[in-house]
């Protein structure tokens, strides 16, 4: 399984701690039979303001200590891929042009960005509780124009979109991904969350479950089980799609259709 949303880097968020919770983590998925993770740092003005490089070299930091020779968690099967979860925020668009923004990537993928038709960049995004919902979409429909993706993170946990997620509709018609949360499907989250994170993948209107981990003890980096109860409620094919076939097309820069 491949987990797009994971808070593994240690010190830049509120996600792990230290290297060796870090290490702890990445454990947990390997044995969860996760074999690749997109480490995505919140990207918060004036709270969580961690650079691309720092990212991208602590990212290198834990691919070394995963290898063979060095680990000794015999962690070698698993790869870790720079990203971001980015708060929506006036000035996307100008990190984005200034190549300041993390996209959910696989560097080692060489892909052509002048060729509309074949390459795609994606960025993890994360509204507030209460958004505007017109600049929303237009900001969506402008990242497309420029051949970008937004997946939006948990939108079940979104407080405007728990009170009519035809919001979360409306996004997805404009080009938008969305992904949720392992734990608000297996009911980690509250009763509420889980009915409507149900409602959501019965419509439709989810492409990608992640972790979101932020710790090794109450928000691990496990997929297993909540692939199971979406393979209950609208079949295995599907389920499996969400953390396999759809993450890949996202870290490899192909087009997703969710049709």
């Amino acid at each position: 399984m491949i987990d797009i949303h994971a808070h593994i880097l240690p010190g830049l968020d509120d996600g792990a701690k230290d290297w060796q919770e870090t290490l702890d983590m990445c454990a947990i998925a390997r044995n969860d039979g996760i074999h690749t993770i997109v480490a995505t740092p919140h990207v918060k003005q004036g709270i969580y303001t961690p650079a691309k490089d720092l990212i991208l070299s602590k990212v290198a930091e834990l691919n070394t200590l995963l290898t063979p020779d060095t680990s000794r968690l015999s962690l070698h099967a698993l790869k870790v891929f720079p990203g971001a979860d980015i708060a929506f925020e006036a000035d996307i668009l100008n990190q984005i042009e200034k190549g300041t923004a993390v996209y959910l990537a696989n560097p080692m993928i060489s892909t052509n960005f002048m060729n509309p038709g074949r390459s795609f960049r994606y960025v993890l995004l994360e509204l507030s509780d209460y958004f505007l919902f017109p600049q929303v979409k237009d900001l969506i429909r402008k990242l497309r124009e420029k051949n970008i993706v937004p997946v939006l993170s948990h939108p079940e946990r979104i407080a405007m979109i728990q009170r009519n997620h035809k919001l979360l509709h409306e996004f997805i018609q404009a080009g938008a991904l969305s992904q949720v949360t392992a734990l608000s499907i297996t009911g980690e989250f509250g009763k509420e969350i889980k009915k409507l994170t149900r409602t959501l993948i019965k419509k439709n209107l989810v492409q990608v479950i992640a972790t979101d981990a932020h710790s090794r003890d109450l928000r691990p980096p496990i997929l297993s089980r909540a692939v199971l109860e979406v393979a209950d409620l609208i079949g295995s094919e599907k389920a499996e799609l969400m953390v396999q076939g759809i993450p890949q097309a996202i870290i490899d820069g192909k087009e997703v259709d969710i049709t």
